[in-house]
């Protein structure tokens, strides 16, 4: 099946299990600040959960509430590490959302 057919709470799941580790490198929903940047989607899986049923959010992030970028997972020879990262903002709007 396509993997947006699936049941999204269950895939996000099933990729954290599976060892991506993907970190959030953009947020632009509410519920999700400059605080979320840099953790990983299996810390913020709950989060996503309670954010789902408060305002409609997609837990895979596929309407633009955030973006990740992939450390490891099984299929990487070796894990990528970021040094010197820090937030950027693009946005001074009083929601803290960046433009999607």
């Amino acid at each position: 099946a396509y993997l947006w057919q699936r049941n999204q709470a269950e895939l996000l799941a099933e990729m954290a299990e599976a060892g991506v580790e993907a970190v959030l490198v953009k947020v632009a929903a509410l519920g999700l600040g400059a605080s979320h940047l840099h953790r990983s989607i299996r810390e913020l899986a709950p989060l996503f959960g309670r954010l789902e049923g408060r305002f409609g959010f997609h837990v895979c992030g596929e309407g633009g509430e955030y973006e990740t970028l992939t450390l490891d997972c099984p299929l990487f020879r070796r894990r990528l590490v970021l040094r010197g990262a820090r937030p950027l903002v693009h946005s001074e709007d009083p929601s803290g959302m960046a433009p999607v």
